[in-house]
């Protein structure tokens, strides 16, 4: 899944960074809704009450999706909405979700997943056109 979704920070190549760069500060709230969204401990809850996941086999789920909005706000992420769009914009993706809410009545980190995926949707929506 990582390597499908490619939840990593990307960025320049190092030789074109200057290393100083790679550790800047952060506004407080920003760094707080990113840290909101580390705490998944990835255990697979959502994903096993999903009902979109039992359907679909290559659907990413709550997990998934999570990571990418992490990642999407992370403002060191130079990748943009129409990367994000080729990774998650489609049924296996944040247009998959079906919204029962599955995911966040047994996440057990009490994550805010309907908001996250509502969030991915609506910058998705835009990127696709």
């Amino acid at each position: 899944m990582s390597e499908r979704l490619e939840t990593w920070v990307h960025r320049q190549k190092l030789e074109q960074v200057d290393i100083d760069s790679l550790e800047q500060p952060m506004e407080p709230e920003l760094s707080d809704k990113i840290y909101e969204l580390e705490r998944c401990i990835e255990c697979g809850c959502c994903v096993a009450a999903c009902g979109t996941a039992r359907m679909h086999d290559d659907f990413v789920g709550a997990v998934g999706l999570n990571q990418i909005a992490r990642f999407r706000l992370d403002p060191r992420d130079e990748r943009t909405d129409a990367h994000y769009y080729d990774l998650v914009g489609d049924e296996s993706g944040v247009f998959g979700c079906m919204t029962l809410l599955g995911c966040e009545d047994t996440c057990p980190k009490n994550l805010p997943l309907a908001a996250q995926i509502a969030f991915l949707r609506r910058r998705m929506a835009v990127a696709g056109f």
